[in-house]
């Protein structure tokens, strides 16, 4: 089964979202920190990433930049969810990131999709 690392410090929206991924048949970890987050890339347990990019303590762009410092981790799939209109995919792409919701604007299914694309 496919496991999906959701990071997102806002309880609702890691409920939301891993409701979407479980309901389309991935397996669900979260963090709510970029902190957390790399601690369940190094347990092994992560083969794509949903990723928040306004996070409490630090941004998303902070798991970004320290993954990019890893050969391994740079071809980990991200998938980034946000409503930060100042945050592009051509900003993004540099780190790799395979797409870009809005989280004003998305449907569960827009989700799933681009799962499935960031895995292909």
């Amino acid at each position: 089964m496919t496991r999906v690392l959701i990071v997102e410090d806002d309880p609702m929206w890691a409920g939301l979202l891993g409701q979407y991924c479980q309901k389309a048949g991935f397996s669900v970890v979260e963090a709510r920190s970029p902190q957390q987050a790399m601690d369940r890339i190094d347990e092994g347990v992560v083969d794509v990433i949903l990723l928040d990019m306004l996070l409490v303590a630090e941004t998303g762009m902070a798991l970004l930049n320290e993954m990019r410092g890893y050969t391994d981790l740079a071809r980990l799939p991200v998938v980034v969810c946000t409503n930060n209109p100042v945050i592009t995919q051509e900003v993004l792409k540099p780190f790799g990131v395979r797409a870009l919701l809005d989280k004003s604007t998305m449907e569960p299914a827009d989700v799933v999709v681009a799962l499935r694309g960031a895995l292909a």
